[in-house]
């Protein structure tokens, strides 16, 4: 499925001379205006218990094969003792592992529904060109992974929710179902290099084949 032409986007990287804007819930966020961000928001029964049990043995097992038994991954992350070639192994083992479980699509997998989808790529596209320049998505049965870059006098934080809360009241009222859609906290990802932002696009294009979904089950949209 492919984009509006829209007018050309200078995509650009992680910069240490821009401006950040630090926060954090469960998971630390960073947001820079004007370089681009690799987004993930998932709904609330994607990832049930037994799911989050296995993910966090799975990164137990790497802490243990790699002499860190006795580390937490906030430790290993922060300390300035540990090579960085390290922390960017875990950082890689940590997110591969969580989306792989996301690719299982656990739950109730609302968004096989196309109506569903429509809202929310609806609700993605409203503001593309305004407030930030999209680069692609795709929405799969339980989450949606997106590529952005935030225009000047916005913030990811604002923008994700209210994407959230307007399609998910859209969605519960076409769907007829109600209660909480999404997972409150989406997960998020300055992109650090063109390699980087290649291997993105990448994964996006490839998250419904590697998810051995058939094209009724997902959308698809990339910029032209």
């Amino acid at each position: 499925m492919s984009g509006k032409k829209n007018s050309p986007v200078e995509w650009a990287y992680y910069d240490t001379k821009c401006d950040v804007l630090e926060s954090r819930r469960n998971l630390p966020h960073l947001d820079m205006n004007g370089v681009l961000t690799f987004v993930t928001f998932r709904l609330a029964d994607s990832m049930p218990k037994q799911v989050v049990q296995r993910w966090h043995a799975e990164i137990e097992n790497w802490l243990q094969q790699n002499g860190l038994d006795d580390w937490s991954v906030d430790q290993v992350l922060q300390s300035p003792a540990v090579d960085p070639s390290i922390k960017r192994e875990l950082r890689f083992h940590k997110n591969r592992r969580w989306h792989g479980h996301l690719d299982d699509c656990h739950g109730d997998c609302c968004l096989r529904d196309m109506t569903a989808r429509d809202v929310v790529a609806k609700s993605l596209r409203f503001f593309d060109g305004e407030r930030y320049d999209l680069e692609r998505f795709v929405i799969m049965p339980n989450h949606v992974h997106v590529l952005l870059q935030m225009q000047d006098g916005f913030l990811l934080r604002n923008q994700l929710r209210e994407v959230l809360r307007f399609s998910a009241r859209e969605i519960n009222r076409q769907l007829g179902r109600r209660g909480s859609l999404w997972q409150s906290e989406p997960f998020d990802h300055i992109v650090r290099s063109p390699e980087q932002f290649e291997y993105l696009q990448g994964y996006i294009d490839r998250n419904p084949s590697n998810a051995r979904l058939n094209e009724s089950e997902f959308t698809l949209w990339t910029r032209e």
